[in-house]
């Protein structure tokens, strides 16, 4: 598998170039076009070749994910193209079974079979911060394609960093985090900050530029109102 990102960070866009009986599995609507060698296939089904579809589909529904994910297999040698659906970035890690992935609900896009998803709670903690009560956790040995609304950029974190939750896409599960006020009172409540995420440890964490919950609010007035 060859995965070539092009038209980055505002117009992303990942070409997956497959192996003959190669597979790719991806979010519902994410896939831009194909060749006309891939076969498609579209179910429950558990990553990382596992059992459990049904329960896997479920619990990807808790993070705000698709029942259903879709298999793009190709029997010649050919190629699929996946974007994002907000204007954004896409990022490209490679896991090496070494270290989990901790994935912010929407922006997982596309993973090799090789890879394990599955659901984590996040706790009350997050839901506080105005975020998915659960994120997707990826582990295993493959390739992730993430995406993101704007830019997306890595920090290594060697002891603790401050970030606002709505720009989080992942982190590598060796980082603790918690949530927290920006500041005192009169900062948490007039700075327009609110509560933040404080990580600590040691690891990766992927950040991303725009902030899809504050633009929303931002977008949300100014549209006119819903004919009926």
């Amino acid at each position: 598998m060859k995965i070539e990102i092009q038209n980055r960070p505002a117009y992303a866009i990942a070409d997956v170039h497959l192996e003959l009986g190669e597979s790719v599995i991806s979010e519902g609507g994410a896939m831009v076009s194909m060749t006309t060698d891939i076969t498609v296939t579209t179910s429950t089904m558990s990553t990382g070749g596992g059992a459990g579809g049904l329960l896997k589909g479920l619990k990807r529904m808790l993070t705000g994910e698709s029942f259903f994910l879709n298999k793009f297999t190709s029997s010649t040698g050919g190629h699929v193209s996946f974007a994002p659906t907000l204007i954004g970035d896409v990022e490209h890690i490679t896991l090496d079974g070494t270290t989990n992935l901790v994935v912010q609900s929407s922006s997982f896009m596309a993973c090799s079979e090789g890879l394990s998803m599955d659901t984590q709670f996040g706790g009350m903690k997050s839901l506080f911060a105005g975020e998915s009560l659960f994120w997707i956790q990826f582990s295993g040995s493959g390739e992730l394609l993430l995406n993101s609304f704007g830019g997306i950029f890595c920090k290594e974190i060697d002891g603790s960093f401050i970030v606002d939750t709505g720009h989080i896409v992942a982190f590598e599960d060796t980082l603790e985090y918690k949530i927290k006020k920006v500041g005192g009172l009169k900062a948490t409540l007039l700075s327009g900050e609110g509560l933040v995420t404080e990580f600590y440890g040691k690891g990766r964490l992927f950040m991303q530029t725009h902030n899809a919950s504050a633009f929303g609010g931002l977008l949300g007035p100014k549209l006119p109102p819903r004919q009926r």
